[in-house]
């Protein structure tokens, strides 16, 4: 099995690149889906979260509000650290049993945002990393509803996509039009399914 990170910061098309993929036929992991499910009402993760972090974490309807998770984790360094300190272990476990459970499938794509922040590329076959521009990400996230003072945090708070490019195989430039982002995806596509493509290491997550 070949397993293939998809990286890069906040708002650079991640997600847009993985169904791509996924349409092509790959299977597909969302490390932000096994989030959502982690941290769900009355599961573990989430009775620790807000034992850790106070109820003002949780809203109306019983769900962990999403914007004071991003105050945790792209405001204070402490308290940014401390949610990691919690989070990455679950996710990173949880993630292993879905790539586990998927048995003999021959290619997996996985989109894992904090790959390099976590020193995880060492744990998949080859490294994809979704980049646009810093300008093109805060124009996205205001589109988003964030507000620009929250933009400038998040963006300041992240590893800058450069320094993540240094640890790709391949880098899909997202600040151009759907149809070219669709045509490096296809690039990549070819090249991980012809007999050439990525050699599968033995090296795995948590292994």
């Amino acid at each position: 099995m070949q397993r293939i990170a998809i990286t890069g910061g906040v708002a650079e098309g991640k997600t847009t690149i993985l169904r791509m993929f996924e349409s092509l036929g790959a299977h597909t992991l969302s490390s932000d889906a096994i989030v959502a499910t982690l941290t769900g009402p009355g599961t573990e993760l989430c009775r620790q979260l807000i034992k850790e972090f106070g109820q003002s974490i949780v809203a109306a309807d019983g769900t962990l509000a999403r914007g004071a998770l991003a105050q945790l984790a792209f405001g204070e360094l402490r308290l940014r650290r401390r949610l990691n300190q919690i989070m990455h272990p679950a996710v990173v476990r949880a993630l292993r049993e879905q790539l586990d459970a998927l048995g003999t499938a021959s290619l997996v794509m996985v989109e894992v945002p904090l790959l390099i922040e976590t020193a995880l590329q060492g744990a998949f076959d080859g490294v994809i990393v979704a980049q646009a521009t810093p300008a093109l990400q805060r124009q996205r996230l205001l589109q988003r509803g964030v507000s620009p003072q929250q933009a400038r945090q998040i963006l300041r708070a992240q590893l800058p996509t450069r320094a993540k490019v240094a640890f790709a195989d391949w880098t899909i430039r997202t600040h151009r039009t759907l149809e070219q982002v669709e045509a490096q995806v296809q690039r990549i596509w070819q090249e991980l399914t012809e007999p050439r493509g990525v050699y599968c290491s033995a090296q795995r997550i948590g292994r």
